[in-house]
């Protein structure tokens, strides 16, 4: 039995994407141009600005289209845990605790809004300030101390023993 090659041309994904994904996908870009530029081999960046965060846009969402990824998919599978954290902290102000599949689906459910407007970036660069966001999320809940401090803290305090029977008269 020989079996017949399929000649059909498999179309691209449609690349047409939500505009808060879209407004999304321009935030995170937004920052972090060098690392999403190495990430895809994007080469000659136009020097201005405006120009180079559209190529890189194009050519993520290429990307996005030729490997059939959402863009959940795209974070979670080609972006460190710690720029995902950065960003949900600086551009959306929600939790930046997490691995890369659960920062990556958390920033897409603030994209699926239609009223999705990232945060304003501040003077720092998100990749620039990853190891400060991660010394935020080791904090322990309900608290202002970090583990560390906690840790310090139980270790200098005196250790209680109890006696057996001691509470019986």
């Amino acid at each position: 039995m020989s079996r017949r090659s399929s000649r059909r041309v498999r179309s691209k994904k449609s690349s047409t994407l939500p505009a808060g994904t879209l407004r999304g996908l321009a935030s995170l870009i937004e920052g972090n141009e060098s690392l999403i530029s190495k990430m895809l081999s994007v080469d000659n960046l136009p020097a201005d600005q405006d120009e180079a965060r559209t190529k890189l846009m194009a050519s993520t969402t290429d990307c996005m289209s030729v490997n059939n990824l959402s863009a959940e998919a795209l974070m979670a599978r080609f972006f460190d845990a710690k720029v995902l954290s950065v960003y949900c902290d600086r551009r959306l102000g929600v939790s930046a605790k997490g691995n890369e599949a659960t920062l990556a689906a958390r920033i897409e459910r603030a994209w699926s809004k239609d009223t999705f407007t990232p945060l304003p970036l501040t003077g720092e660069s998100p990749s620039a300030s990853a190891a400060e966001t991660l010394s935020k999320t080791k904090e322990k809940k309900g608290t202002n101390r970090t583990i560390k401090e906690q840790e310090d803290e139980d270790e200098s305090a005196p250790a209680k023993k109890k006696v057996k029977g001691a509470d019986q008269p």
